[in-house]
């Protein structure tokens, strides 16, 4: 029963996101007034996607792409994550590290990504690295935030307990500093999951031919609308559904330790 609650949960969630966006979406074309030529509805993505004679080559057309942006997402969410693991990790162990990094991390998050893109691009080139780096910039701060949060979490009286038995400070962050951090690692997943394809797109703009990002460029200067919307369409669905999948992993993990009892 306890397994049906934890994956129906995330279930239920997603279903109300993607009723709630197709409502925001009917209310927005049907408000503004938008031009017919430009705004397409749920039916018409529907159509091209399923129904339509060429719907085949419209997946295809779509589809294709969306395999390439969800590997560059791929890159960008382990490249981040894991950054911001390693240096939460230094900031925790050695206070010098937070003074050094913090400054330029935040210079880096507060100027826009299309703004570093050129400058990245010219430093990385057209490749994996870019792709890496665009994308695991927008994971970088957030997670880092999250996760150094978690680990300073500790409490002296935890920490006593380890020096006790002769722990190290490294025997604190393993034992007690990490896994007392789950919560907040898991809400870095979360965030971070959306934000890599946020920032795949934005390098694909860029870089990769084959691609989602690329793909909508293109759709947008060739008039090619109703492929247009198909590839928001689906890109947005793939992000709600690997924050979905990140929120389930959570909920198995955080039972496992222990850590769910008493939440709603």
């Amino acid at each position: 029963m306890r397994t049906v609650f934890l994956v129906g949960r995330p279930v239920v969630n997603f279903l109300f996101v993607i009723a709630a966006s197709i409502f925001v979406w009917y209310a927005l074309v049907s408000w503004t007034g938008v031009s017919e030529l430009t705004t397409r509805l749920p039916q018409d993505v529907v159509a091209h996607l399923f129904t339509d004679d060429d719907a085949g080559k419209n997946r295809s057309e779509v589809f294709g792409p969306l395999g390439q942006t969800i590997l560059d997402a791929g890159i960008g969410f382990v490249a981040g994550l894991t950054a911001a693991t390693l240096l939460a990790t230094a900031m925790v162990l050695f206070s010098g590290i937070e003074a050094a990094t913090m400054p330029l991390v935040m210079v880096v998050r507060t100027v826009p990504l299309v703004a570093l893109a050129p400058v990245i691009t010219l430093l990385f080139g057209n490749g994996f690295w870019c792709v890496a780096v665009m994308s695991g910039i927008v994971v970088l701060f957030p997670a880092l935030v999250n996760i150094a949060f978690g680990l300073r979490s500790v409490t002296p009286q935890m920490r006593d307990v380890v020096a006790v038995y002769g722990g190290t400070s490294w025997d604190v962050l393993r034992r007690v500093a990490y896994p007392s951090a789950l919560p907040s690692i898991f809400a870095a997943i979360r965030i971070s999951v959306p934000g890599a394809i946020t920032g795949a797109l934005i390098a694909e703009y860029f870089t990769t031919t084959d691609s989602v990002g690329k793909a909508v460029n293109t759709s947008l200067a060739l008039y090619q609308y109703d492929k247009l919307w198909s590839l928001i369409v689906v890109v947005t669905i793939v992000s709600v559904m690997g924050y979905m999948l990140a929120q389930l992993a959570e909920s198995f993990v955080l039972t496992r330790y222990g850590q769910n009892v008493g939440r709603g």
